[in-house]
């Protein structure tokens, strides 16, 4: 009979193989036009990508990654599938043994003591586990953490996180918001050194908390990365980027699926940034 177990098995397999060479695809035309930033979420995939690029290519040495934590439903899925012991197995597969009997020592006494900020370093070094031979530039806090912790007044999770990759990882920290101005607040009410922080900027103020307005004032104050600049289609590259020159603005974030809006997108942006 036919196994249709394995049959599945294989059309997953050739789906991950050409979503993987689609990616690399877009990575070596966009390196050739001068990109040399890539921003990932800590997806399960991206060990499966790391691996891809290490094996078929030579990008991993051109590009320095700006990966973004946690991805929270990793441990959620994870877990479904495999059961808690399990799914923590998986995601820690990436890493040495040494490596990983560190992190799970490090993560039982936080758990035994709820250590709140024992418990985060480890679940930083869980995430940067698949990223540990790629060149890393800046690692940011997800917004669904940074927003929680700035909601609730939390100046230890954003200290934490800030403290851990600035002293165990030797690379810049950098937090996710969508509450720009609020944030800025926060950090120098709690007298945190404002690391980079990536947030919303466009010309129609799309997910620009509480305003366009309120997020311009803010701009001088630290150094921002701007991400959803097209507006999530609304808006053009051309409008977008005169608009974000006017702030100085010249560090963004754009997903490109395409060659033709990766040329449209990057050809756009060299004319306010040569």
């Amino acid at each position: 009979g036919i196994d249709n177990l394995s049959q599945e098995r294989a059309r997953k397999k050739i789906k991950k193989s050409n979503e993987l060479e689609n990616i690399v695809e877009i990575m070596d035309f966009v390196e050739n036009l001068g990109v040399k930033g890539f921003v990932v979420s800590t997806h399960p995939q991206l060990k499966h990508l790391i691996k891809y690029l290490k094996t078929e290519s030579d990008l991993l040495e051109k590009f320095e990654f700006y990966p973004i934590l946690p991805y929270a439903q990793s441990y959620v899925s994870k877990a479904a599938e495999n059961g808690i012991v399990g799914g923590m197995n998986e995601i820690l597969s990436s890493g040495s043994i040494s490596g990983k009997l560190k992190i799970v020592m490090q993560g039982s006494i936080g758990f035994i003591k709820k250590d709140v900020r024992k418990l985060l370093e480890t679940f930083i070094d869980i995430e940067l586990l698949p990223l540990h031979e790629v060149k890393k530039n800046i690692v940011f806090l997800h917004d669904g953490l940074t927003d929680l912790a700035l909601g609730l007044g939390m100046k230890d999770v954003i200290e934490t996180f800030v403290n851990r990759i600035k002293d165990n990882y030797n690379v810049k920290p950098g937090l996710v918001t969508k509450n720009f101005p609020s944030l800025v607040g926060f950090l120098e009410n709690c007298d945190i050194d404002i690391p980079t922080i990536m947030t919303s900027f466009n010309p129609i103020g799309y997910q620009m908390n509480p305003s366009r307005i309120e997020c311009e004032k803010q701009i001088l104050k630290t150094k921002v990365i701007a991400m959803n600049t097209l507006a999530a289609g609304y808006v053009k590259p051309l409008e977008s980027f005169e608009y974000l020159s006017k702030f100085g603005l010249n560090s963004v974030v754009v997903g490109m699926s395409t060659r033709e809006h990766a040329q449209e997108t990057i050809s756009a942006f060299k004319k306010f940034n040569s």
